[in-house]
Formats: C-alpha cells, structure tokens, sequence
C-alpha cells in the first residue's frame, strides 16, 4: 500500500467521522431555533479548536509516547490543554462568540477557563479512546490473518515432511524386495507410482474423502505384502458407511507404516492388523503388530511427532484422540477422530 493511498483511507476515515460529530451537534442546535446562529457559530469554533488540539495530541502520541518519552509527552499534552483552553478563552472573551458560556449565564474568568480547559480535555480523550479502540480492532485482525497464513504455512511444511518420510520408508522397502523378490519389482514400483501420484495429488488439497484414503491405504498394504515372508500375517478390514465424508490426507499413513516398519522378523510368527471403521461423526483406527523377539527399536523419525503436529492442527483438542501401548510382544495403537 503507497503513502498516498493509506493517507486517503486516513483522510476518509476522519472526515466521515467529522462529518458524524457535526450532523449531531447540528440536531442539538435546531432544538432551539431562538439560537441557532450563535450556536451554529460557537460550535464551528468549539469544533476547530478541538480538531487542532486532537491532531496536536496525535502527533504528541506517535512521536513522544510511543516512543516511550513519557515525561516530555505528559508536559506538552498539558500545554496543548491549557493552550486550547485558552484559545476558546480568547474566543469567548476577545472575539466575543461565546463558546464557553453561549448564554452568558457567568463572568468568572476563572470558571470560563476551568471549563474550555475541560471541554478540550473531554474531546482529547474520547479522540484517543476511539483512535486505540480502532487500533485493537485492526491488530486483532492483523494478528487473526498472520495466524492464518503461519497455519497455512505450518500445513505446507507437514505436508512436504510426509511425503519426504513416505517415500524414505518405500525405497527402503523396494531395495529388500529387489534382494529378496526381484521380479516382482516391476509391479512393486507400478504401485509405488500409483501411491506417490496420490500423495501428489492430496498435498494440493485440505480434505480428500474418507474413501480414497482407505483406497490408499489399502495400495501401500498391498505394496508392502510383495516384500514379505511367508511368517507374516496381514489383516486389514475397513468398514466404511459413510465413504464420503471429508478427512485430512495422509493423516492414517503413519500408524499403518509403523506396523510394516516394527513387526517384521526374519524368524518366528510376524502379525499385522489394520482396522478402519466408521460411524455417523466418527473414523477409528485401530492398527497392532507384534514385536519379534530381541527388536531394538530405531530411534524415533518424523512419523509420530509429525502425526501429533497434523492432528493438532485439522483437529484440535476433544476432536481427536491418539492412544498408544506398547509391551514386549506386541505395540498397539489406537486413533480416533470426529470429522
């Protein structure tokens, strides 16, 4: 925004503001036609004298207070008070349009001053009131649009960190299925081509359908089975009434890649079981794999942390719940979700 654009908007503002405070004191006057003239006049140099010492004060405000020069700023707003007070004093006594005292009800020089003194203080404060009033108004919005644009930004970086720790994990899993099966690695990296166009596809968008992310999930189940042994039992069930409804991408993969990454020993009964149901206002995961025997975990990636970092933000507080045990044997986990 250029300087001259943001001065018009200023320019605007006050003038509508202006415009306002002179309609209302204009009704006040034509309640009593008998004075119309000389309060018309009083109150067109009641308003100028408080337009210049608001504009003064504003000016003291920006480059003393805010600049935190306190004691120099409370010694001029005095001076501009007592200054504006004595101007309508000028007016009232020299110039003779009574502002202070239009109906001449009391000569008290000392009473006349006290009272432009507070009339000018009285205009101050409801200008500075109203300025910082608007000025909390606007940062509240500022602040709500910055929130929105570092959630935004935040999402973009969880997105990129799922498909980074997806595709890690899968050259990881092709490389043993090009040792142990390589002719079913064409078909593997058809699948994988597949997934990956998915992943695409989903980071571009907030929601996809609880449907396609269970045909997703199915595809990697299916691409991580060409890899393993014939000691290892795969369950997966999904039972999904409501395939429709909107669910964040990606947000399954984690707990289903864990499963394939801890169950898998090279001796011994391996059992992976995967369970995606649906109700009305709900989606449960339910996913368990044993652990083989003398398993010595890696140490911690980007899956969980990352997880917990998404479900926070597409569904905050009661809207989910993460549940996780683990013995020596077998490691469970347990996510619920209200869509």
């Amino acid at each position: 925004m250029t300087l001259s654009t943001l001065l018009g908007r200023r320019v605007i503002r006050h003038g509508i503001a202006w415009l306002l405070v002179v309609a209302n004191i204009s009704l006040i006057i034509w309640r009593d036609p008998a004075h119309a003239e000389e309060g018309l006049r009083s109150s067109a140099v009641l308003l100028m004298v408080a337009a210049l010492t608001i504009y003064t004060h504003f000016w003291l405000l920006t480059h003393l207070m805010e600049r935190r020069r306190y004691a120099l700023y409370a010694l001029a707003t005095v001076a501009t008070l007592l200054a504006g007070g004595a101007l309508l004093n000028l007016f009232d006594e020299v110039v003779q349009i009574k502002v202070i005292d239009p109906h001449g009800q009391t000569s008290s020089t000392a009473y006349l001053y006290g009272h432009a003194v507070g009339n000018i203080l009285l205009a101050v404060s409801l200008s500075t009131v109203a300025r910082y009033v608007r000025r909390g108004i606007v940062s509240h919005f500022q602040m709500q649009q910055l929130r929105a644009l570092q959630l935004e930004t935040e999402l973009s970086l969880l997105k990129a960190q799922v498909n980074q720790h997806f595709l890690f994990n899968t050259l990881n899993n092709l490389y043993g299925l090009s040792l142990a099966a390589p002719d079913q690695m064409p078909e593997a990296l058809l699948q994988l081509a597949g997934l990956m166009r998915y992943q695409l596809d989903s980071s571009r968008q907030s929601t996809v359908t609880v449907g396609t992310e269970a045909e997703y999930l199915a595809n990697y189940i299916g691409l991580e089975k060409l890899r393993l042994r014939d000691n290892t039992t795969v369950e997966f069930t999904a039972d999904l009434p409501h395939p429709d409804q909107p669910l964040a991408p990606l947000l399954l993969l984690p707990l289903v890649e864990n499963c394939f990454k801890h169950a898998i020993g090279p001796g011994g009964e391996n059992t992976i079981r995967i369970h995606l149901t649906q109700t009305d206002t709900g989606l449960t995961l339910h996913t368990g794999n044993s652990i083989p025997p003398h398993f010595r975990p890696a140490p911690s990636g980007l899956g969980l942390p990352t997880l917990r970092a998404r479900l926070a933000q597409f569904y905050p507080g009661t809207r989910h719940r993460l549940a996780i045990e683990a013995s020596e044997t077998f490691y469970t986990a347990n996510l619920q979700l209200v869509l």
